[in-house]
């Protein structure tokens, strides 16, 4: 008699635990379910709470996945849309008209110097506004870098020049200029991470990058009225007005064309110096970089009869066009031009009396 009540004692003990799950899992027990086993019942309970979870974070992660493509789509739409715009300016500055040397009030050296550091927005955390505030001038400074270098820059009417403290020269970019006054606008011709830059003027020796707030000041090593140096790009030289005429043609490095550029001939004396051009058949390799074409400038001893190259600038493309590869402003030893060929040819354009 007592084992029969304490089985039913049980039996009933274990019908309010099948209740009991029911109601956990928020709906009323089933036939089924009254007559199932109190752990059973327990770990049918936990293993659909998983699988909740699971569906749960899933679903979560999936939200996550579309929400991060979504904003990389938007991302390169915008970007997109920035190049393209970025695009249509750059063409639409280059219908103007070249701004001549002697109205260009960029020419000559100035000191670069990046922009003074900007306020962060109201209402953030002091660690986060200085955060933004240094992710934000880290960039600012690196894309003035890009444009002006560090230091000391020299702008001549072929391109801009980055100058050591050594006094070494080394060519960042070449160039094409538009404006005039108080505002100028540079296009660099290749090998740069940005299409155009404004240059604002506030006074004579002193101008802005109007993009990105960059400060550049006059230097006292230079003036609007820079005179031609020794390296392959002088400022008489503009890549828009150099004429490059065909001296003739050689088999040597797998076949090149040799250009001189009689326009850039300048005379003192018995000396005269004169930009060339090397246009090779087939791409040059030499220490690692690759190049299609070298543009040189030579001096000549007029009374000596006798050459040597002050400075090369090797290109990507053909005919001086294309990234700048490499420049070296160390002048070659004299040496006899002879009495025939390219060296002799290149005097006699040169160190010809008119």
């Amino acid at each position: 008699m007592k084992a029969k009540s304490f089985c039913r004692i049980v039996g009933a003990f274990g019908l309010g635990l099948a209740a009991l799950a029911a109601v956990a899992q928020g709906r009323p027990p089933t036939t089924e379910q009254l007559g199932r086993d109190p752990g059973a019942l327990r770990q049918e309970a936990e293993q659909q709470r998983s699988q909740q979870m699971r569906d749960q974070q899933q679903q979560s992660q999936q939200q996550a996945d579309q929400q991060w493509n979504d904003t990389v789509r938007q991302q390169q739409s915008r970007a997109n849309a920035d190049n393209a715009r970025s695009a249509a300016t750059r063409r639409s500055l280059e219908q103007r008209p070249p701004l001549a040397p002697e109205r260009n009030p960029l020419l000559g050296r100035w000191e670069s110097q990046a922009p003074a550091q900007r306020g962060a927005a109201p209402g953030l955390p002091p660690e986060l506004a200085k955060m933004a505030a240094e992710l934000v001038g880290g960039m600012t400074a690196g894309l003035c870098d890009s444009m002006l270098g560090h230091g000391t820059i020299e702008f001549r009417p072929a391109g801009a020049f980055a100058i050591g403290r050594d006094g070494r020269e080394r060519l960042m970019y070449r160039a094409e200029y538009r404006g005039g006054g108080s505002e100028v606008v540079v296009l660099p011709m290749g090998g740069t991470n940005f299409s155009y830059m404004f240059i604002d003027f506030n006074g004579r020796d002193r101008a802005v990058v109007k993009q990105v707030g960059c400060v550049l000041s006059r230097s006292g090593g230079g003036s609007a009225n820079a005179t031609m140096t020794n390296t392959a790009l002088g400022a008489a030289e503009t890549a828009a007005a150099v004429q490059w005429t065909l001296l003739g043609s050689s088999v040597a490095n797998g076949g090149m064309d040799v250009y001189v550029a009689p326009e850039t001939i300048r005379r003192s004396g018995d000396r005269a110096r004169m930009a060339g051009l090397f246009d090779f058949k087939t791409r040059q390799v030499i220490e690692g970089k690759s190049f299609l074409s070298a543009r040189n400038e030579y001096e000549y001893d007029c009374a000596r009869h006798r050459a040597r190259m002050l400075a090369t600038t090797g290109f990507a493309g053909r005919m001086g066009n294309g990234a700048v590869v490499e420049t070296s402003n160390e002048p070659f030893p004299w040496e006899a031009v002879g009495s025939n060929g390219p060296a002799f040819e290149h005097w006699q354009v040169a160190c010809k009396r008119r």
